[in-house]
């Protein structure tokens, strides 16, 4: 299964609770794309391998104790507390494990690379500090309190307290994704101001992506990630709104706005235009005019 590539192994003394299917498939933590996770309290002789290309992100955040992060290449990190260590899909393995004689606390999760927790996961492996390590410890000792009581998870304090975990966790994973943002950004303000210059063009998923030099996943990522949109989307939206644009300031034909917006035939852009604006091209223009 892809979201057990590890090894694990647990210490006689120790506390560790995973997230249960029923908090996963709840809607906060389903939006959120997590997986698998729990909250441990890891005494010593505690540790996990992971595989290289696991296929998802995995985010350690650290409450108290000490770590141990042993990459494939040697290099060892230490966490404390505050410490969040990120693993990319794509990153190198690695073995986590306790340091010291204080246990180990701290959250867990996988993300799959379409999270929006973490929309740009491109990389190999970040450490980043937080503030918020009281808050989370609360947090997810209440998700798994209310989880564990019995009770039904769409109750109020279960809702709260998910949607500020995953809130809190975006904000947290905001800084990992700053640098390759800033990337993306400029390429993707180039891809839409070559769209928008040849809306008569068709424009498939492929022929973006190529622009792009990416997956169709990855394009896909980074446009729900920036519009809430898919690629698809993006490209009838902006030819949708051009066409507004010349239905209102312009006196061409609608045949015309229909090709200069890339459709063969009047009836396909007006079934098109219909569909994203509730009303056809014809009514749209008079409604304009009458107003």
């Amino acid at each position: 299964m892809l979201y057990q590539r590890e090894i694990v192994h647990s210490p006689r003394r120790f506390e560790q609770w995973h997230l249960s299917s029923s908090i996963l498939k709840s809607t906060e933590f389903t939006i959120a794309d997590i997986k698998q996770g729990g909250y441990g309290i890891l005494d010593t002789d505690f540790w996990v391998e992971r595989i290289r290309k696991k296929g998802f992100t995995i985010v350690v955040l650290t409450f108290s104790g000490k770590g141990r992060i042993t990459l494939e290449d040697g290099k060892e990190l230490i966490l404390e507390k505050g410490d969040a260590f990120i693993s990319g899909p794509e990153g190198q393995g690695h073995r986590e494990e306790t340091l010291g004689p204080e246990p180990f606390e701290h959250i867990w999760f996988m993300l799959t690379p379409s999270s929006l927790l973490l929309p740009f996961p491109s990389f190999d492996y970040k450490i980043i500090r937080f503030d918020s390590s009281a808050l989370l410890r609360e947090l997810i000792r209440i998700i798994i309190k209310e989880d564990l009581s019995g009770s039904n998870s769409d109750t109020m304090s279960f809702s709260l307290a998910s949607k500020l975990f995953t809130h809190t966790v975006r904000r947290i994973l905001k800084t990992a994704s700053d640098g390759i943002e800033r990337g993306h950004k400029a390429q993707m303000t180039d891809l839409w101001n070559t769209v928008s210059q040849h809306l008569e063009n068709t424009w498939t998923v492929e022929e973006l992506c190529r622009i792009m030099n990416c997956s169709r996943s990855h394009l896909t990522r980074l446009c729900r990630a920036y519009y809430d949109q898919s690629p698809g989307e993006r490209v009838r939206a902006m030819k949708m709104e051009h066409a507004k644009t010349l239905l209102s300031t312009s006196t061409s034909t609608i045949h015309e706005i229909a090709e200069s917006v890339g459709f063969s035939s009047s009836s396909l852009f007006s079934a098109s235009f219909s569909s994203y604006e509730g009303m056809s091209p014809r009514e749209y223009r008079k409604h304009f005019q009458e107003n």
